[in-house]
């Protein structure tokens, strides 16, 4: 019995440590990740910002905690602005930031602006993947819920469902879909929140490969 009492006793002494070691892997945050804000509304995920997310103002209010997958805690809105909100990574442990777009090979680099008349593209939830060329900058536009300045054109389709879209050329960001006018069976134009004014706004520097 004493010698049956010392293997248990040796067997949980081994076992134990390796129990106590194991742990989840964190869960990639990538542009286009589907979020939940805190009323249970589905937003999606921005270009990472190192230790923040850049969102649709559908995420949440400021001090509102944001959700991913699963509906585990990401952090809290810091930061509401007319177009996008801020939100600060608390929970380190549950996440990890990537510099690429879900559903889609490639990393992405860096951010350089790509110029009127140069190709865009917008991996949206609703349509996919689509492409054209931006048509102008600086650009207003009168939304239902007020005059936004500053806007990119293009002439990349969208549709409802595709808010907030990660727009891109090649492995360089560009900004996020606001939406536009017209649809992809008929054609219109489309407007994006140019993503370098955003990071230079808020002191946020690109999560880059």
């Amino acid at each position: 019995m004493r010698t049956l009492l010392s293997v248990l006793t040796l067997l949980v002494a081994t076992a134990a440590p390796a129990a106590a070691t194991t742990s989840a892997l964190p869960t990639p945050l990538e542009a286009g990740t589907l979020l939940y804000g805190s009323t249970g509304g589905r937003c999606v995920n921005g270009f990472n910002a190192r230790g923040h997310l850049i969102v649709p103002t559908s995420c949440g209010t400021l001090g509102t905690v944001v959700r991913g997958p699963n509906l585990v805690d990401i952090g809290p809105v810091v930061v509401v602005r007319s177009t996008y909100l801020v939100v600060r990574i608390t929970n380190t442990a549950a996440w990890v930031q990537r510099p690429t777009i879900a559903g889609r090979s490639g990393t992405i680099t860096g951010s350089a602006e790509t110029p009127v008349g140069g190709q865009v593209c917008a991996a949206g939830r609703t349509t996919g993947l689509r492409c054209g060329t931006v048509q102008a900058k600086n650009v207003t536009v009168n939304y239902p819920g007020g005059v936004v300045y500053g806007l990119t054109r293009t002439n990349v389709c969208t549709e409802p469902g595709d808010q907030w879209a990660p727009i891109f050329t090649g492995s360089q960001a560009q900004g996020h879909s606001l939406g536009g006018s017209g649809n992809c069976s008929v054609g219109g134009a489309s407007y994006f929140e140019p993503l370098n004014r955003i990071l230079s706004a808020e002191g946020l520097t690109l999560v880059t490969g």
